[in-house]
């Protein structure tokens, strides 16, 4: 009797490290898959971005333009403007949550980079934008535009492109 207590004993520690095994596995497969949704929700979004450029091209030059903004224009911008800036918030908040991996942040910190140097950008974020995105998100965001300098040259850049004579 003892010895079949020790071999029952023996299987329901091997089904518990059995069962550890697994449910391990499964974590891992839902974390990859928690990255991937990520991953694809951030791609999403930038494509939204992309067409929302595309369907309205005055939206680049709303933001290089030394003019006053039409109240249409102000609107499409500061709408577009707090629409990229929540992407990049989202995208923020994964990095810190460990969900967006090292290459993936690099490239959505260039663009939050890019999207807060030109002059108007940051006039809006002072004023407004500021608003529209959580205490943390705005001190970093604070912060890289202390670190970056004002310019417009990568939106003047976009629109100017294919007229080039050489690469830059």
């Amino acid at each position: 009797m003892d010895r079949l207590n020790q071999w029952l004993t023996l299987l329901a520690n091997l089904a518990v490290l059995v069962g550890i095994v697994f449910v391990a596995l499964e974590i891992q497969q839902n974390t990859e898959a928690t990255h991937a949704q990520t991953r694809e929700a951030v791609l999403a979004a930038a494509q939204i971005e992309l067409q929302a450029v595309r369907a309205d091209p005055n939206l680049i030059h709303s933001i290089v333009c030394d003019c006053e903004l039409s109240a249409d224009d102000q609107i499409r911008l500061y709408t577009w403007l707090v629409s990229v800036m929540k992407i990049r918030e989202f995208s923020w908040l994964q990095r810190r949550s460990g969900i967006i991996d090292d290459a993936q942040w690099a490239s959505e910190l260039a663009v939050t980079k890019a999207l807060t140097q030109p002059p108007r950008v940051r006039q809006w974020w002072r004023r407004l934008g500021h608003q529209t995105v959580g205490e943390e998100f705005r001190a970093f965001v604070d912060q890289l535009m202390e670190e970056v300098p004002a310019s417009n040259g990568i939106y003047e850049a976009q629109m100017q492109w294919a007229n080039a004579d050489e690469a830059p």
